[in-house]
């Protein structure tokens, strides 16, 4: 018999949101709920402590691949395709990482290329001063024949980036072999955000766009033509609002354009490939690919066509990377590895931890590519199909998300769509003005990077730039070309089977970009967007620093001038020493000191560039002013800092001869800027 009871939870009486934020509110002491508990976002947004079914406005009939696709596109549970970028040049290289990384779990390939094939140029026409940028060079057909040797088509999923326009690229892997599936895509108003330029005028963009949707339709082909990088504009500083908002306008001026080429919203939707960032903040990231599903849906029933799924790749944001203390990045890469499959996100990019100072090699691509294998077959969360479901804050968050992100997408469009925007400057704007707001808050370590402006690591060594000479092997490419390609070619029609016709008779992609035909002016430059990382300022520091011990033989040094017993400096001066380390100064520090005199000898015998006083508020009147005069006494020049910001005598001490002021709410990038400015420290 058994004896055993289901468990139940009846003997405890349900609570409201009313009891329990009394309940909190009562917890605090005094201190106000909105300040400690609520949490502003860059995106507008204010997270609550808790959420409840009062909070959610989901309807009850949505479920997962119906309705606005909130839930996801699909009703079955599946896993993001394993699609890790290579960001190698060359062919040879290229093929041999692809073959070994597609034998330990990678399905799928993302190919970024070089700036040279994106705006289809031969590498000898292209700008030395980008070779340096990291992508795959694909200039001719032997060139793809290298590059895939040993890939069946069929047997993986392509995920190909091709700039401005598809059509040359599309042109070339046709010739190379069929079967192709997944993308090849033409995106031509990103790159005009990118680079501020177009190699061609968008009209031919749209028209080689339409050519392809077309050739793609009309083959029956499971290869989509038509991309929409909106991660560019997240990795250029903006928030998830931009990045949606900026996302869908584009693609809406997309469906404008094709629509003008007669191809229908519902002939060209299952055409479209989006690239959304992931960032760490997981709720926010889970909720931002959540809302972009849902506006799509939205464009969609604007346009009059029944839901149609689209490709949503994840990609590992750029943004909060650092090259400082890098294996930190593993755990960022990995929060986003899990939105990214929460989300439900078709494919994903988990960023490699040396991503942003080098060419990865095979041990980060490895740690990278099995963040998926842990999340899929550990985690176990491609067993259910929108496991994030039900969340009341996450419900929440991505009805918000969705709405300020419609908002300011309206506003593109009553400047006239997306190309309008970008040429007036807006979608730049926007982005600038919410990236200052992100860097600042970095700059002020309201937002904490570990390993950066947080917790630095001073005994760290920098990883070493293990480049290959980008010009060298540049250099050997173009001659490679030059002597293959053919003296000229004819023209050709706007095609996918004149462009393939062509690579196959020995044309090259400068050749052939050439000879398709080009009727209008290329687009006059924009404001172009800057990829940026919030490290990017704390890594001039610690590289000012470093400069400075190879050229001193140590790194500058700071004598924290301890006064009293541990008790009474020991808080400040632990605070104090993070802060500078930062900035890679080597702390120096003795017992506290019982008088002036002795705490002065001390501060000299330190031989430091500059002195931190190390108190309490409460002994500060007295030590400080008594402290400065008797070390400016005998070395004039000393820089004294305080650690502290005791806002009564904040006046009188600097009128005494402190130089600043460490604490809190201090700007930590303008202050060590400006202290290793004035110790002579900047080159």
């Amino acid at each position: 018999m058994n004896n055993q009871q289901s468990l139940t939870l009846d003997e405890f009486q349900p609570s409201t949101y009313g009891e329990w934020r009394e309940a909190a509110e009562a917890s605090l002491k005094g201190a106000p709920f909105e300040k400690k508990l609520l949490t502003r976002t860059h995106e507008g947004i204010t997270l609550q402590p808790l959420y409840g079914p009062d909070h959610s406005t989901m309807p009850a009939e949505e479920w997962p691949g119906i309705a606005s696709f909130q839930r996801g596109f699909h009703a079955v549970p599946s896993a993001p395709l394993v699609a890790q970028e290579i960001p190698i040049g060359t062919p040879e290289a290229f093929n041999a990482a692809a073959l070994a990384d597609l034998m330990c779990g990678q399905n799928a390939l993302a190919i970024q290329l070089d700036v040279a094939s994106r705006r289809g140029l031969d590498p000898s026409e292209a700008d030395t001063a980008e070779v340096a940028v990291c992508g795959l060079s694909l200039a001719c057909l032997e060139d793809a024949r290298v590059a895939f040797r040993g890939i069946e088509p069929a047997a993986v999923c392509w995920l190909l980036w091709a700039g401005s326009s598809a059509l040359p690229m599309l042109g070339m892997l046709a010739a190379h072999a069929s079967g192709w599936r997944g993308g090849v895509l033409g995106d031509p108003l990103t790159e005009y955000a990118r680079d501020g330029r177009l190699p061609i005028a968008l009209d031919d963009a749209f028209n080689e766009m339409a050519a392809t949707v077309a050739w793609s339709r009309s083959q029956g082909s499971t290869v989509r033509t038509v991309g929409v990088g909106a991660s560019l504009w997240a990795d250029a500083g903006g928030s998830a609002v931009e990045e949606l908002a900026f996302g869908i306008a584009t693609a809406v001026e997309y469906f404008r354009e094709l629509s003008a080429r007669e191809i229908t919203p519902a002939e060209a939707a299952g055409q479209f490939a989006f690239t959304y960032s992931l960032g760490s903040q997981v709720l926010l990231q889970i909720a931002k690919i959540r809302a972009a599903r849902l506006l799509w849906s939205k464009v969609l029933e604007s346009c009059g066509v029944s839901p149609v799924p689209a490709h949503i790749h994840g990609r590992s944001t750029v943004f909060n990377k650092s090259g400082l203390d890098p294996y930190t990045n593993m755990l960022r890469s990995t929060a986003e590895g899990f939105a990214g499959a929460v989300s439900g996100v078709d494919s994903m990019h988990v960023a490699p931890f040396d991503e942003c100072v080098r060419t990865p090699g095979d041990f980060s691509r490895r740690i990278a590519r099995n963040v998926h294998t842990i999340l899929g077959e550990e985690c176990l969360f491609a067993a259910t199909a929108d496991p994030s479901g039900g969340s009341w804050s996450i419900e929440t968050i991505t009805s918000e998300l969705a709405q300020k992100a419609w908002d300011l997408f309206r506003e593109v469009e009553k400047r006239g769509g997306m190309a309008a925007a970008l040429r007036e400057g807006f979608p730049q704007s926007q982005t600038e003005k919410a990236a200052g707001a992100r860097l600042d808050a970095a700059a002020s370590r309201r937002d904490s990077f570990v390993g950066v402006n947080l917790f630095p690591n001073p005994a760290e060594s920098p990883l070493v730039f293990e480049d290959p000479d980008h010009h060298a092997r540049h250099a050997a490419r173009a001659a490679f070309v030059e002597k293959i390609r053919p003296h000229s070619i004819p023209k050709i029609e706007r095609s996918v089977e004149a462009v393939s016709a062509a690579f196959s008779s020995g044309a090259t992609l400068g050749q052939v970009a050439e000879a398709l035909p080009r009727s209008a002016p290329c687009e006059p430059e924009i404001p172009h967007l800057r990829v940026r990382r919030a490290a990017e300022p704390f890594e001039a520091l610690r590289a000012n620093s470093l400069r400075y011990a190879k050229s001193h033989g140590h790194p500058p040094a700071v004598w924290l001038a301890n006064f009293g017993p541990p008790k009474q400096h020991k808080a400040r001066a632990d605070f104090a020493s993070g802060f500078l380390a930062v900035a890679g100064f080597e702390i120096r520090s003795g017992p506290g000191a019982s008088t002036i005199d002795e705490a002065v000898e001390s501060a000299i015998a330190g031989k430091a560039l500059a002195v931190v006083i190390c108190s309490t508020d409460e002994t500060y009147p007295e030590i400080v002013p008594s402290f400065v005069a008797a070390l400016r006494a005998k070395r004039a020049r000393m820089k004294i800092l305080l650690a502290g910001y005791p806002p009564d005598h904040v006046d009188a001490f600097k009128e005494a001869g402190v130089d600043g002021f460490i604490h809190l709410r201090a700007n930590c990038l303008e202050l060590l800027q400006d202290l290793q400015k004035q110790l002579g420290i900047t080159r």
